[in-house]
């Protein structure tokens, strides 16, 4: 719901909405005590009367119990001269949170499973009849036993997943290649992806995939902020649809690039 909420104000109103409808007893009291301000700070807010301070949009987050990109997007809400201090502030809060930590790898332990069977083994722990053995993973992935095997090996040793209990869990919710590194490994892994789009193609059922795209003629300085815009969509996507029960691993891959050449003539 905070994706598609117009204001700060606006998300606590809906918010606070669908609390009375599943609950018809209950009050702004209740509602500002979750959110642990007073009912006239809230009141005032809801009003417009009152700009929400970092103190209080980091209260309200924390409150609401929201991961990284979805605090991001709270602070981004908040109509404030403030606006990056408050972004900026947002990715603070969770940098050394157990919540949602984003691990950036190096390029060294990138290169290691730059193969795109180690992803997907992370994003298949997610789902609900998950089992760690070589068995399962080769037949989910159609990959080998052994290749299943020694990428699971590899995911342990290199400390990316550990053994709670009974069960296996990422170390982190995300796992992130170098940004900006443009590496074989890096160039390797979007090329695997890739071939596996190419097979989707021909074996997945429409319904069971989406491939599409579109050309467009863009003046080239606005390329760093279209990249900035994808990958907060990518994160809002991500925040949005990964809940609930989960069965299977998908993966979206947005290649942007040139369809053109430039061309010079003499006098150039």
């Amino acid at each position: 719901m905070i994706f598609e909420s117009e204001s700060a104000q606006n998300f606590l109103q809906e918010e606070f909405s669908r609390r009375v409808r599943t609950n018809h007893r209950y009050s702004m009291r209740a509602f500002a005590r979750s959110l642990e301000l007073s009912s006239g700070e809230l009141s005032e807010i809801l009003r417009n009367q009152r700009p929400i301070s970092l103190k209080v949009a980091t209260k309200i987050s924390k409150a609401m119990g929201f991961n990284s990109v979805e605090t991001k997007r709270f602070f981004e809400l908040v109509d404030c001269e403030k606006r990056n201090s408050f972004i900026e502030a947002s990715a603070e809060i969770y940098s050394n949170s157990s919540i949602q930590e984003q691990k950036k790898l190096d390029e060294d332990t990138f290169h290691l499973v730059s193969e795109w069977q180690h992803f997907a083994i992370l994003n298949l722990l997610d789902c609900e009849d998950f089992q760690w053995n070589s068995s399962y993973v080769a037949k989910r992935l159609d990959l080998s036993q052994a290749q299943a095997q020694l990428a699971m090996n590899l995911l342990v040793r290199l400390n990316l997943i550990y053994k709670k209990g009974n069960k296996y869990k990422g170390v982190q919710d995300f796992v992130l290649s170098p940004s900006g590194v443009s590496s074989l490994a890096v160039r390797k892994y979007h090329r695997q992806i890739m071939e596996k789009a190419i097979e989707a193609i021909e074996l997945q059922k429409i319904n069971e995939r989406e491939l599409s795209g579109v050309g467009f003629a863009v003046d080239t300085t606005h390329l760093p902020q279209i990249k900035k815009e994808i990958s907060a969509f990518q994160d809002q996507l991500v925040a949005k649809y990964s809940k609930g029960k989960k069965q299977e691993v998908y993966f979206m891959e947005i290649a942007l690039f040139k369809l053109t050449q430039r061309v010079y003539n003499e006098k150039n």
